[in-house]
């Protein structure tokens, strides 16, 4: 299907002087309205890609906070809807999951997620940044799994309507809401197989936005719920309600929780998304949470009871855990025997607790993960645990790494690198912790975390909307400081093409030629 929001380019290698490459993203707090279409070739390409060619380039909306996912020739792509164009439903600050073809960056169907308006109004604090659809889809056959921007786990048909209305959700017209009563579903619009409301049917009370991507295991899907404080932001709105949840990937039934063990001590929200590993033999769920303690849980086996823990008066099990490390030093949490208050908005400080947002990286059965908070509630500090995935104690610590609530990446020689929000680029040795070398880059990053490719280290910074370059090895090497027209987060580099998503549009870049 042609669409004017798509624009393509046909093998046409970009000037050899023209400027240098871009990834990152940037949480703007202002809505800009609907962006406009591409104007020509020379303005959509960012630096850095000399000599590259652009494929093609697709029209988003305002806010884009997710990778693209690959599936064969397919990409889902979650962003608000600001830049929505349906024949009879309008945007409304919510979410916008797009299915486009890989090869041309055309429409296949689109499926909106219209903004759940209560979340504006007490004891909800949700959705007022329009953040839109902050989940990377998840692909498993021909389904497609992810965390709704309205506080719901969505399960949706790879085909949308093309292939019909497949249940048990048949109420996509309601779910939509178009302004048209008459309208009927086309092929181009999605089709949800069916939907868990952690609002209606779990009492969570998402904070801020329903940001992670769930966590597919045989036959179950582990979910963050994005449960946390309400609007004061002093306190959590419903500390019963679980913050991991499973659920059957076939049913959507409610499977297991944690229990509750968060309860008060959620420090803000709840974001980090869930991984699983297999350590020294051992299966398990890996969970940083939102109270900067990271989890380790047994995958849950409902035909073995040693795999969870039975509720004591009916309900769903529990899952069972492993371990629990604490991933704040002491005294970030208390000072002369009293508490040290967390950062928040409107009341910025570089000390206190943090949480886990990063997700946990597992390397030759080490977990590698940082402490971080909104950056709202600005630099801060932090620290970067090493831990033995198999007993869930430290291997090395370090507080050189300042607030981040990027993923780590590691190379093939054992070097570990990441930002901090201070503006900080580490580079250090995984087995030992010890700094390599250091970059000040002026701004710090937290929209995207670093990428390893073609021997080169990609970092973004949020404020200056930058594109750093660094030469991965033992010695300090900035390749490129590429400045970007707009935002964008982390690519995914799939048979040679990057493919590049930035606030206001996706970007395919033949990379590899």
């Amino acid at each position: 299907m042609n669409s004017s929001r798509t624009r393509r380019f046909y093998s046409i290698p970009l000037a050899h002087g023209w400027p240098s490459f871009v990834i990152l993203l940037l949480l703007s707090l202002f809505i800009l309205g609907p962006a406009v279409y591409a104007q020509s070739s020379r303005s959509d390409l960012p630096e850095g890609f000399e000599g590259k060619t652009l494929l093609w380039s697709v029209e988003l909306g305002t806010h884009q906070y997710t990778s693209p996912q690959i599936d064969g020739d397919r990409i889902y792509l979650g962003t608000n809807d600001w830049g929505l164009e349906h024949p009879s439903v309008e945007s409304t600050g919510g979410g916008l999951l797009l299915c486009l073809e890989r090869t041309s960056g055309e429409l296949i169907w689109q499926l909106p997620l219209p903004r759940y308006m209560a979340g504006t109004t007490p004891p909800f604090h949700f959705n007022h940044f329009k953040c839109g659809l902050c989940s990377q889809p998840q692909v498993d056959g021909d389904r497609l799994y992810l965390v709704g921007s309205r506080g719901g786990i969505l399960c949706v048909d790879r085909d949308g309507q093309a292939d019909g209305n497949d249940g048990p959700f048949v109420d996509e017209l309601v779910y939509m809401q178009p302004t048209d009563t008459s309208y009927q579903l086309q092929p181009t619009d999605g089709d949800i197989i069916w939907r868990y409301d952690l609002i209606k049917q779990l009492g969570v009370i998402p904070h801020d936005a329903c940001s992670s991507t769930p966590l597919l295991q045989g036959e179950f899907l582990y979910a963050n719920t994005s449960n946390g404080h309400d609007d004061t932001h002093d306190q959590v709105a419903n500390p019963e309600a679980p913050s991991l949840i499973v659920l059957n990937k076939k049913t959507g039934g409610l499977v297991a929780t944690d229990g509750g063990i968060f309860g008060e001590r959620l420090l803000h929200g709840n974001w980090c998304s869930p991984v699983a590993t297999n350590i020294a033999g051992r299966n398990m769920i890996l969970f940083g949470g939102g109270d900067g303690i990271l989890y380790a849980f047994e995958p849950i086996d409902p035909n073995d009871p040693s795999t969870y823990v039975e509720a004591e008066t009916g309900g769903v099990p529990s899952l069972k855990l492993i371990w629990k490390t604490d991933c704040n030093p002491p005294e970030y949490r208390s000072r002369d025997g009293q508490p040290i208050a967390y950062a928040r908005w409107n009341k910025k400080t570089p000390d206190g607790p943090s949480e886990i947002i990063a997700k946990p990286v597992v390397h030759n059965d080490r977990v590698y993960v940082p402490i971080g908070q909104s950056p709202l509630h600005g630099p801060g500090q932090g620290q970067l645990s090493c831990i033995d995935g198999a007993t869930g104690k430290f291997i090395w610590k370090t507080t050189e790494v300042d607030r981040s609530i990027c993923d780590v990446a590691i190379d093939s020689d054992g070097l570990l690198y990441i930002p901090d929000y201070s503006g900080v680029m580490h580079c250090l040795d995984a087995d030992t912790g010890k700094v390599v070398w250091q970059h000040k880059m002026r701004f710090g990053a937290w929209t995207g975390s670093p990428v390893l490719y073609d021997g080169k280290v990609f970092v973004v910074t949020e404020k200056d909307k930058k594109l750093w370059t660094f030469q991965a090895g033992r010695e300090c090497e900035v390749l490129q400081e590429a400045r970007l027209p707009s935002a964008a987060i982390s690519p995914v580099v799939h048979e040679g093409v990057f493919y590049l998503p930035t606030q206001r549009k996706l970007l395919a870049i033949q990379y590899d030629e």
